[in-house]
């Protein structure tokens, strides 16, 4: 059976964003799945990168802090290689500097901020 659309991407869309601002990172990466599933190119790319993102939160959640990095470093790599502007409707950048920072304080074994989202309106 093909993957059915969501009934609103926009409203996937911030869903996503809010669960993922409120380190609800298991449902975030269920909403972001559901774009990635219906998206092409780069889009796709992008939002697959956050829902490797999303899941390597959950894994560092759990107390499963390799995987974690695995997964964050796989999501960081494709969301570097897709467009840092442009339609996916969110600050792409911001979010790459946030995982960076995740990345580097899970190396280290250090505490760190929540990352967060920003909508963007380019939609």
């Amino acid at each position: 059976m093909p993957p059915t659309a969501p009934p609103d991407p926009l409203r996937t869309l911030d869903e996503g964003i809010l669960l993922f601002n409120e380190s609800r990172y298991f449902e975030a990466h269920e909403a972001f799945e559901d774009l990635w599933r219906v998206s092409t190119g780069d889009l796709r790319l992008v939002y697959q990168g956050v829902v490797q993102a999303c899941a390597g939160l959950v894994k560092h959640q759990r107390g499963q802090n390799e995987p974690a990095l695995t997964l964050l470093r796989k999501g960081l790599a494709k969301l570097q290689a897709g467009p840092v502007s442009g339609s996916c409707g969110f600050d792409v950048a911001s979010l790459i500097e946030a995982l960076r920072g995740v990345i580097d304080a899970l190396q280290a074994r250090l505490p760190f901020a929540p990352p967060a989202m920003h909508r963007s309106h380019d939609l």
